[in-house]
């Protein structure tokens, strides 16, 4: 029996909400998969707004700022004796930590790499369990979002497979592009509240934390947004037998046996272990350089935060548009991207032999219009890359694997980072490390076969399925 409806038969809310995409009376419903309103995708880009800022601001800005400044308001100079320099005459303050002593600029990259392994375990503890009731993790609804989009429904009652699949990538870069725009927009905002608070209270590390409070405010209050408008998309309920404190753990553990029925897919998280690992550190680690080697004041390095999301909107729709003018594959955009980014790490390395390579004030303004115009271009490719590899009915559980890989891996970046600083005394060395990490994902995505990861996905979808059926 025929489970979809045409247009006609749709109740007058499905028509409602169809109005805001399209009025064509050729797009098809089907009962369990009710289309995505305007309302609904703007409750995601919601998450994005409210999330975003606080990635951009604190994570990314004040909070490696003020744990620089705390550590060097507690650290002393190589004697160990006689206290750090506040006024930056000191060249290498170290601190106490746990049963050793470390470089006080190191000390925000230990903290991160402790954070994102705390990260991790929850992710894992969590991802699977996404996959039964009302709770969906946040990536995993852009599969959803893109498979209930008119458009996308529309093209899937046409005989054309290549048509169906194009129509489908373009909506779900188009999707995932808006989002992240959306997102760097609040950044903008915030960042802009977040200075003009730390100008007026002479830069002191309190009012940085003032301004790391008020992002946490802003997500509180803006996470209303998607509580309202998406909508409740529940899956089956969790397994006869199974419990919710144990059930992720094993679900992921599983998966992770069924790599070589899922090689694409692991290939690609392979890649995208090392590729979000270096442009995660190449910000903390620049911000960290540029304050201790050349001096750059907090509203300098504020300034400069400001135009990575800024370039980060610009940048996500020139993305869009060479790909869209080339008619570039997802996967080929993440390689040109990646390439491009290979040339951050070198220009610091250029600063060992050349007058160049972040060896003054204004090169930072030009660095971060560069990585911005690529930051959330990749991001947003990446993560629709990885719809197309993951495994129908098993969306959160594989972002969860997503997340796992990416802050699995986030805490490498920082760490060796970290102890590079602490052996050489100098966090440039840390730029070579930070290329080897950019250029391994480049080569790996050469040999991903993204129709093959395709068929494996959905396979391996039907392989779980009849498995619970006995």
């Amino acid at each position: 029996m025929d489970t979809k409806s045409p247009l006609g038969f749709m109740d007058s809310n499905s028509k409602e909400e169809l109005g805001h995409f399209s009025s064509s009376n050729e797009v098809y419903l089907s009962p369990d998969k009710p289309v995505a309103s305007k309302k609904e995708l703007f409750g995601w880009y919601g998450i994005s707004w409210a999330v975003e800022p606080y990635s951009v601001v604190v994570s990314a800005v004040f909070l490696p700022l003020v744990l620089d400044s705390l550590a060097k308001q507690a650290g002393y100079q190589p004697d160990r004796i006689t206290p750090c320099d506040l006024e930056g005459a000191s060249e290498n303050c170290v601190v106490p930590f746990g049963p050793t002593w470390i470089n006080t600029t190191s000390l925000p990259l230990y903290c991160s790499a402790i954070s994102v392994i705390l990260q991790a375990f929850v992710f894992v503890g969590l991802s699977s369990l996404a996959d039964h009731g009302v709770h969906v993790f946040f990536y995993a609804y852009l599969h959803t979002l893109t498979e209930c989009h008119p458009e996308v429904m529309k093209a899937s009652q046409e005989e054309s497979e290549e048509h169906y699949r194009q129509v489908k990538e373009r909506v779900s870069n188009t999707i995932s592009g808006h989002c992240f725009a959306i997102g760097y927009g609040g950044a903008l905002i915030m960042l802009v509240a977040g200075a003009l608070i730390v100008f007026f209270c002479q830069q002191t590390t309190y009012s940085m934390l003032i301004a790391c409070g008020l992002s946490g405010i802003w997500w509180l209050v803006f996470t209303l947004v998607p509580w309202l408008w998406l909508r409740r998309r529940p899956g089956p309920p969790l397994p006869a037998g199974e419990n919710y404190l144990f059930y992720s753990f094993k679900q992921v553990g599983s998966t992770f046996l069924q790599v070589r029925h899922l090689s694409n897919t692991f290939l690609f998280l392979l890649a995208w272990f090392f590729l979000s690992d270096g442009y995660s550190t190449i910000v903390s680690v620049s911000i960290l350089f540029v304050k201790n080697n050349l001096k750059a004041t907090n509203m300098q390095l504020i300034a400069a935060a400001f135009i990575v999301p800024f370039s980060s909107i610009v940048g996500n729709y020139i993305f869009l548009f060479i790909q869209r003018r080339c008619r570039m594959s997802t996967r080929n955009m993440i390689i040109l991207i990646g390439i491009l980014y290979i040339a951050l790490p070198v220009y610091g390395i250029l600063g060992f032999f050349t007058p160049i390579g972040l060896r003054h004030i204004p090169e930072i303004y030009a660095v971060a219009v560069y990585h911005g115009l690529m930051f959330g271009a990749v991001q947003s490719f990446c993560r629709v890359l990885f719809c197309e590899l993951l495994p129908p009915g098993h969306e959160n559980e594989f972002f969860g694997l997503y997340e796992i890989t990416d802050k699995g891996s986030s805490w490498i970046g920082p760490l060796v980072s970290a102890a590079i600083s602490d052996l050489t005394g100098e966090l440039r060395h840390a730029f070579y490390f930070l290329l080897a990490m950019l250029v391994i994902p480049v080569f790996i995505l050469f040999f991903i076969d993204v129709e093959k990861g395709k068929q494996e996905a959905q396979a391996f979808s039907t392989r779980q399925k009849n498995r619970g059926q006995r």
